[in-house]
Parts: C-alpha cells; sequence; structure tokens
C-alpha cells in the first residue's frame, strides 16, 4: 500500500514493508530472489516510481532462524539476535544432517540449548567455537530487472565481463519493425545504469524531472532522447527485479 501517496520508493523497502505485514520470514537463503512490483489495480501501480536497490542485505527481520533443540524463532523481536552457531555441536547432535552450505538453511541454537549443550563437555568446550548467526552477511545482488509497458516488454541486465568486473546491457526486443511485420531486436550497453540508481536515490529532483518528461509524451515516442526513454522504462515499468545470492554453494 502506499497511504501517504509517495511518488516512488524502493524495492527493497516494499520487500520488507511486506513481509511485516503478512507477517512472514524467508525459511531459507535464497539462491534468487524474484520481486515484483505491487499494483492496486490491473493497470496501476502503488507507486509511480521504483527503485531498483543494487543490494538487499538479508538481516533478522528478513529470514527466519530456528534453534534446531526447541525449535524456538527469531520471530520475537526480544530474541532475534539470541542465537549462535556451533560447527562442532552440529556435527555432533545431526551428523546425519545436510550441511548448512547446500541446502542454504541457517543451522543454529538458540542461548539457552547452546548453554545446555556445553554445560557438561568440561575440556572438550575448549574446541568448540561458538558465534552469533551474522544474517546479515548474506546479501542478493540485483541481476536483472524487466520492465513492462502495455505489451513492450524490455530488460536490464548484469553481464560479467571478467573476474569481478561487469557491464549493463538493455535489451529490447521490439526496438523497431520491417514494414510493419517484423520487429527489429536491440541489445545495447547502458553504461550509466548504476549512476541513474544511485542518482535517483539522492537528488530529490530526479523523479520530479521525470514527471515533466512523461507528460510530454509516451517512452515510445521518439521525442524522447534514448537516455530518458531508457530511465523511463528502468523506474517507471520497472516490473519484475531479479537477485542473486553469490555467497552461498547451491550445488
Amino acid at each position: 500500500a502506499n497511504p501517504n501517496n509517495l511518488l516512488s520508493t524502493n524495492i527493497a523497502s516494499i520487500f520488507l514493508n511486506s513481509l511485516s505485514e503478512i507477517p512472514a520470514k524467508l525459511a531459507t537463503i535464497p539462491p534468487f530472489l524474484i520481486l515484483v512490483a505491487p499494483r492496486h489495480t490491473r493497470s496501476e501501480r502503488s507507486y509511480r516510481y521504483i527503485i531498483p536497490d543494487r543490494q538487499i542485505a538479508l538481516d533478522n527481520r528478513i529470514v527466519q532462524l530456528v534453534c534446531l533443540k526447541c525449535q524456538l524463532t527469531n520471530h520475537n523481536p526480544d530474541r532475534a539476535n539470541d542465537f549462535y552457531s556451533c560447527d562442532s555441536c552440529f556435527a555432533r547432535e545431526s551428523p546425519s544432517l545436510i550441511t548448512p552450505d547446500t541446502d542454504a538453511k541457517i543451522v543454529c541454537y538458540c542461548s539457552t540449548c547452546l548453554s545446555n549443550l556445553h554445560r557438561d563437555l568440561g575440556k572438550e568446550l575448549i574446541n568448540h567455537n561458538a558465534r552469533r548467526i551474522p544474517v546479515e552477511k548474506h546479501k542478493l545482488n540485483l541481476f536483472a530487472v524487466l520492465c513492462i509497458e502495455v505489451a513492450h516488454y524490455v530488460a536490464f541486465v548484469k553481464c560479467q565481463k571478467q573476474q569481478d568486473q561487469h557491464e549493463w546491457l538493455f535489451f529490447d526486443s521490439m526496438s523497431d519493425r520491417i514494414h510493419n511485420e517484423k520487429n527489429i531486436p536491440l541489445v545495447d550497453r547502458v553504461p550509466d545504469f548504476e549512476k541513474w540508481i544511485e542518482t535517483a536515490g539522492k537528488d530529490k529532483y530526479f523523479f520530479p524531472d521525470l514527471d515533466d518528461l512523461r507528460k510530454q509524451a509516451r517512452p515510445s515516442s521518439q521525442k524522447f532522447s534514448e537516455n530518458d526513454m531508457r530511465r523511463l522504462r528502468l523506474f517507471r515499468d520497472g516490473a519484475f527485479f531479479f537477485y542473486e545470492n553469490s555467497s552461498v554453494n547451491y550445488q
């Protein structure tokens, strides 16, 4: 919902607000996450412009933690940070379970159960390295945005160049037509993609300026410059936002 009739927001805020309204949390660390722009009618979005966050950090408000022993969860805000991991206890208590690196679940114990497990270990306790669960170390990175205007679909996609370097590409399946019969697709570089997102979050005139452009013509109109058209498609027509988690091994 957009009760304050805000002109813009970011997709991470929408995601977090949705989880709190349900209420719900993610049961696992997801390898991929697809977020959909909310609408209050079939044709109108709840927010005129949506900023696609380049990164979403997972914390205790988003991810569910469950104690392996007593099944206590972090839904209670008073106990949200009261969860620990201990590889030695996990190996001894659950030798047949899948390791946390492959099933993407956070293996943990609440402080009470961990204390009970460590109580009678004696000198063996020195080999146990218990640590508080750092959920926020997991981050989801934006890798694509699918934009829809009526039946016209375009996409912004992050492509890896080499090692840690990447570039953003713009794909339009209906960039032009031949004799009004065949669509001509287009793939082009978008060197300013990340700059647009950064500016949108800081410049208070960014979206009012886009509003002024919208009053002039439709984004498909030739009156728009190439960059203006693509900025409108990204922030106005962004419908599906694709994120990936590169910190977890999903073999």
